[in-house]
């Protein structure tokens, strides 16, 4: 499988990643999202999975919102400096398969510094990123489905309604390509 992997935590930025994901499938068809706390099966393997769909992914879209860095264990430490973290453990797999990462920022939130991250995810600072604000929200969001729909192969690329279909509805061009979007919720109850 390839597509978009999205990796966020759930107590900084859930709700801005399920609009954003709603949007995605909007544009890519709901079929090629994918989302762990709903598409995998009762008794799955997540970690396996998650590990799966990071190392098949083509782009992996960490969505980064005011807390995401300071995010605490409760016990005074900061969860991404815990190798076990999830949004980590999905950085730092992307990093190793070479899986680009688009930081996607949230208002005002900064792009992490190399000082402020593990050494094992420390490229995430040199990453191009882009902003999502809360008052151009919608633009924002159109903005980088237009940017990743962009940056598809054409044999991949969703054809735009109308263009193979006489009424609405989203289509896939060339080859029976297809694009599969990931959603991973980083949630504390799930170490």
């Amino acid at each position: 499988m390839t597509g978009f992997f999205l990796s966020y935590r759930t107590d900084d930025s859930v709700h801005a990643t399920m609009v954003i994901s709603e949007r995605l499938a909007l544009h890519f068809g709901r079929s090629a999202v994918f989302r762990d706390q709903d598409s995998l099966a009762p008794g799955a393997i997540y970690p396996r999975k998650i590990r799966a769909a990071v190392r098949s992914s083509d782009q992996m879209l960490a969505i980064i919102g005011p807390h995401w860095l300071s995010a605490g264990d409760g016990r005074g430490h900061r969860r991404i400096d815990d190798p076990r973290d999830w949004v980590r453990t999905e950085l730092r797999l992307a990093f190793e398969h070479d899986v680009p990462v688009i930081p996607v920022l949230l208002d005002e939130t900064p792009l992490p510094r190399q000082n402020q991250l593990p050494h094992d995810i420390r490229l995430l600072s040199l990453s191009n990123y882009w902003r999502i604000r809360h008052q151009t929200f919608a633009a924002d969001v159109d903005g980088l489905v237009h940017r990743l729909d962009a940056a598809l192969p054409a044999s991949t690329a969703p054809v735009l309604a109308g263009e193979l279909e006489p009424a609405g509805g989203v289509a896939y061009a060339g080859g029976g390509g297809s694009r599969t979007i990931y959603l991973s919720e980083t949630d504390a109850s799930r170490r």
